[in-house]
């Protein structure tokens, strides 16, 4: 029966395309099954493991049903059907399709047990991802949509070629099998780069600022909170194995620690309300690894926090931008309207930014590093602090709705994360907060690169995930 968490979207995707009169009620009707289904399994199903068409596991395809991936997926369900409803009133049968059809895929990567599977659930949310960011056919979205296109499958080709390695080695495709003994090293770096330039890796995809922004509200809000963090799950489903984990822990630290401080730091220099947000997936997404490196039980939780957080910063965000056409902060200061998007906004921004005492704040209490890279992470947090707090100033609340919405992410998910934490982590967190309200005076200018060609942008990105990986292979 689980299996048609998958089946159901992509089978109504297919339908919504056909009988384009009536694709919003097909989507709506999706949702009402699939949210029946999903709710169902999460309090009375049982994990399944399935193999289509009755092959073993050495050749066959392994497709594994967890009782926590009903609950992920229950989240990620909510979640779309709401951004869902708030815009398909804008879009054509086009949308509908690509979006459910998306919808099933990713569900259907979070259940692959096999390299083969998860290329081929990879390679439809790259074609679809494609599709989505050029609707509407602007200039600046489709040359978006090509530029994701293009390095996109460089990525897939180098996990493709880690993924032939290891069947060379093993004869199998499958997880368990290919991961019982040490993979081959090289096959190793070749896999998780190309999976680290799906996920927005700083330095391997660099397609991620420019693809956020010029996308439309709804797009951004699924690339970033599902699509992109999509790679680092992947990267985690691996970690799960020895073989794997052993090999790749010292890359997450090293990327992880690199992009979280580095991206933090081009977030805090913009001006721009959706690259700020966008510099910030690229943060998020280095914490992702850290989290994968030293305690993988708090991945989960990070990760349908990012989801829910991530896609309503973007959603919100993006949404007073086709209103007003004002992204950078200052012009975004002077809007009076819209205070519903804004505390939405405002909600996510703060429940991410990991100030005392919202989850994110916990997650990063309880991954329990120690000496210089516990240091690190201080810093990073002072540098998350200075970003989230800019963002917030400019999206102007009344005090009245401005801590209100401050409150909310206070309140722990279900005490499902252990209120542990020290005075030190508190104090630190606490005064990160306190400088930087000092830090809204200070005038921040950009870095950009000015290519004027898209080939020009292209081959100089192509080069950055080649250096990327001559980086992780030597790790």
């Amino acid at each position: 029966m689980a299996i048609l968490l998958i089946l159901i979207p992509i089978s109504f995707g297919i339908l919504s395309y056909i009988f384009k009169k009536h694709h919003r009620k097909i989507g709506f009707i999706t949702y009402a099954v699939l949210l029946s289904l999903n709710t169902y399994l999460t309090f009375f199903g049982n994990e399944e493991r399935i193999f289509p068409g009755g092959w073993d596991r050495l050749k066959g395809i392994e497709i594994y049903f967890p009782k926590e991936m009903y609950i992920l997926a229950f989240f990620f369900n909510i979640m779309m059907l709401i951004i869902y409803w708030r815009s398909a009133r804008r879009h054509n049968n086009i949308f509908t399709a690509l979006w459910l059809i998306i919808n099933g895929t990713l569900i259907g990567i979070l259940t692959s047990e096999d390299f083969f599977n998860t290329y081929v659930h990879l390679e439809l949310i790259s074609i679809s991802s494609f599709l989505l960011i050029g609707l509407g056919r602007k200039e600046r979205r489709i040359w978006a949509s090509l530029k994701y296109m293009f390095l996109s499958y460089i990525g897939l080709n180098f996990y493709l070629l880690g993924v032939g390695l290891i069947y060379a080695q093993t004869g199998s495709l499958n997880l368990h099998i290919a991961f019982s003994s040490k993979p081959n090293p090289l096959a190793v770096s070749l896999i998780v780069t190309g999976l680290l330039v799906k996920s927005g890796m700083l330095f391997l995809a660099a397609w991620l600022p420019a693809v956020y922004t010029e996308s439309s509200s709804e797009i951004s809000a699924i690339l970033s909170g599902y699509i992109t963090p999509i790679g680092t799950y992947v990267l985690y489903s691996f970690s799960l194995y020895d073989g794997f984990y052993v090999e790749a822990k010292e890359i997450f630290l090293i990327y992880g620690f690199s992009s979280l401080i580095l991206g933090g730091i081009l977030a805090f220099f913009e001006n721009d309300a959706k690259k700020i947000l966008a510099y910030s997936t690229m943060s998020q997404i280095g914490l992702a690894l850290i989290i994968i490196a030293e305690k993988k039980e708090l991945f989960i939780l990070f990760f349908i926090l990012q989801m829910l957080y991530k896609s309503l910063a973007f959603y919100n965000v993006g949404r007073i931008y086709e209103k007003t056409n004002y992204r950078n902060l200052d012009l975004i200061k002077t809007i009076k309207k819209y205070d519903i998007n804004k505390m939405l906004a405002i909600f996510s921004i703060f429940g991410l930014s990991g100030i005392f005492p919202t989850q994110t704040f916990f997650i990063k209490e309880n991954i329990g590093l120690h000496g210089y890279l516990k240091e690190i992470l201080y810093i990073s947090s002072f540098i998350t602090t200075f970003y989230s707090i800019k963002l917030i100033a400019a999206l102007k609340l009344s005090k009245k709705y401005f801590y209100l919405v401050l409150l909310i992410p206070i309140i722990p998910i279900l005490n499902y994360l252990p209120m542990h934490l020290t005075l030190i982590d508190s104090s630190f967190s606490l005064l990160a907060l306190i400088i930087a309200f000092f830090t809204l005076k200070i005038k921040t200018k950009a870095f950009t690169v000015k290519l004027n060609y898209l080939e020009n942008a292209l081959i100089l990105q192509t080069f950055s995930i080649i250096i990327g990986y001559y980086i992780i292979k030597f790790i």
